[in-house]
């Protein structure tokens, strides 16, 4: 039985577009033999010809334009990998509405553009797919669709940013001073130089918007989120948690209050009996409850390139096995 081609093009060959690359490459023979699929990197969207080199990809995959990429019949699946809001949403609605089913990690677009992504996928009849976006390499949305099936959402809560459970980690377990902390974070690659958008909340409340427009079944934008970041965490506050049993998380949660929802981001006391109190260093863990299946722990690798691109690339087998059909079903 012959393996059916699946072209992947990679929009943004950084470090999470060349481990997506790499895990094709590597993982291509376990994929076709457990599901007939032969991935193959048809076109990576990127100006530089030393990252396409140095992962290990020929130069005529090279593309400077999107237009290129929208009008090559061999792209199946496109991987965006770009980050930041544009021109990546702009991208991924192009890409839909030339036909192509889009796999993404882009929180912040995916937060900012949701209603109009996913309406385009629907009328496209293509998957949209971004399982990465909110818990790395955790199966998280595959089991939210799966409780959703039948349950109501009434709870989602958690910790979904490791930058800053890993700050607060070492302030909470080494007596260490927040910027001490942070710079051990840059320094091991858990926080960006600039490192805004985690320490001060907003990674999260787009990860939070995210999981709350799937539980509400409509578009919750970031600014919806009541959010405050760990800047203003002392070590005199970390170490009363930690004297009381417990430990302060930066807690990401939406909780339904009739129809309404109560969406907030913030610096928490976490009692030592909740599972989340012992969560450290860079991992996450979130909590869904449903009306039926009560509470739900998930926990793993929030980020770093092989979580991502393990599921990146769960997304594009399940895009190209299923299609649209793959698209996570909205709550209410």
């Amino acid at each position: 039985m012959n393996d059916r081609q699946v072209g992947v093009a990679i929009l943004g060959l950084g470090t999470i577009g060349s481990a997506v690359a790499r895990a094709i490459r590597e993982q291509g023979d376990l994929i076709a033999e457990r599901y007939g699929l032969r991935l193959v990197v048809q076109a990576v969207l990127e100006r530089s010809r030393d990252r396409a080199a140095r992962a290990d990809l020929p130069p005529e995959t090279i593309a400077t334009d999107l237009a290129t990429i929208l009008s090559d019949d061999g792209v199946d699946v496109v991987v965006e990998v770009l980050g930041g809001e544009q021109p990546a949403a702009d991208f991924m609605l192009r890409c839909l509405r030339a036909g192509k089913h889009v796999v993404t990690a882009n929180k912040e677009a995916l937060a900012k553009h949701f209603g109009e992504l996913t309406a385009a996928a629907q009328e496209a009849e293509r998957a949209l797919l971004f399982e990465a976006s909110v818990g790395g390499g955790i199966p998280l949305l595959v089991s939210y669709r799966q409780i959703l099936a039948a349950n109501r959402i009434t709870r989602v809560r958690g910790i979904v940013n490791g930058t800053t459970n890993f700050i607060l980690s070492q302030m909470a377990e080494q007596g260490t001073a927040y910027d001490a902390a942070l710079a051990e974070a840059q320094r091991l690659g858990y926080a960006e130089p600039d490192p805004t958008a985690d320490v001060e909340g907003y990674d999260a409340a787009y990860k939070l918007a995210i999981l709350a427009s799937l539980m509400l079944g409509r578009h919750v934008r970031p600014d919806e989120v009541d959010r405050t970041g760990i800047t203003g965490v002392t070590a005199e506050e970390v170490a009363a948690a930690r004297e009381r049993g417990g430990a302060i998380k930066l807690i990401a949660s939406a909780e339904r209050d009739g129809d309404a929802v109560r969406l907030q981001v913030a610096p928490t006391f976490v009692p030592g009996d909740n599972l989340l109190a012992h969560v450290s260093a860079n991992f996450n863990a979130i909590e869904l409850t449903g009306d039926r299946v009560g509470p739900v722990v998930l926990s793993g690798q929030g980020a770093g390139p092989l979580p991502t691109a393990s599921a990146i690339l769960s997304d594009v087998v399940e895009a190209a096995r299923v299609g649209a059909a793959a698209n996570v079903v909205l709550g209410a």
